[in-house]
């Protein structure tokens, strides 16, 4: 199993919901078979537009997972394929937690679910929409057990100011869960932030989001301890 971490958030009051709604906008990025996704009882009650950017989300989440391991990768949305979306079973709340959301795995959580393909792999997904934001994470396994995620408001949207914010949110969550001295996130040469410790490449993947007033972050980890310690030591 290839072992990757990808996610992505979308600030719904920052999009132009005219524009997202407007065809030669949104089937650069969605095919025909998508759109008639949309149709399906489950997603009668979701407006049109959160559809459109709950796709987007998806297919960037699936090229930061795969990005990973093919640094050349480029993304081509119209080619990661969303084959079904499946919605919550109980109904989703537009309040917005007052504190940041910080949790591991989905069992216990409101999402949406479903199956994509992407270069003759499936690959699986889970969503969490409300009427502020739209934040997907992806894995390659159809479970998110060992997956960290988080998502946060933040007070301003410049690009300095998110990039920092969501280092930070998933830097002090780390040092929670998998101690070390000198942890540090690195971009490498495709744009891929890295986990170091001390310089050396750790063996845990993460991935970061940033969008409007919105961060988010994701990473996979293994239930036990030692193996957290061995990840980043």
């Amino acid at each position: 199993m290839i072992i990757s971490a990808g996610n992505d958030i979308v600030d719904l009051q920052a999009i132009d919901t005219a524009r997202t709604k407007n065809p030669r906008f949104y089937t650069k990025f969605i095919t025909g078979p998508e759109t008639r996704l949309y149709s399906r009882p489950q997603l009668a009650d979701m407006p049109f537009e959160h559809f459109v950017w709950l796709l987007w989300s998806v297919k960037e989440s699936v090229y930061k997972f795969k990005q990973r391991h093919n640094p050349g990768l480029v993304f081509s949305p119209s080619k990661i394929s969303v084959q079904c979306i499946n919605s919550p079973s109980v109904s989703t709340s537009a309040r917005l937690p007052e504190e940041p959301i910080e949790v591991k795995g989905f069992d216990k959580q409101i999402y949406y679910s479903g199956a994509i393909v992407f270069e003759q792999q499936e690959l699986y997904f889970r969503s969490v929409v409300n009427n502020a934001y739209i934040a997907s994470f992806v894995n390659n396994i159809n479970s998110f057990e060992n997956i960290y995620w988080g998502i946060k408001r933040i007070d301003h949207t410049g690009p300095d100011f998110q990039s920092a914010q969501v280092r930070e949110f998933i830097l002090k969550k780390l040092k929670q869960v998998a101690p070390a001295d000198a942890i540090k996130i690195i971009k490498n040469s495709s744009g891929c932030p890295v986990l170091y410790n001390d310089m050396v490449e750790a063996n845990l993947p993460i991935s970061l989001a940033h969008h409007g007033h919105y961060v988010a972050y994701a990473f996979h980890l293994t239930n036990a301890p030692d193996a957290a310690r061995h990840s980043i030591n």
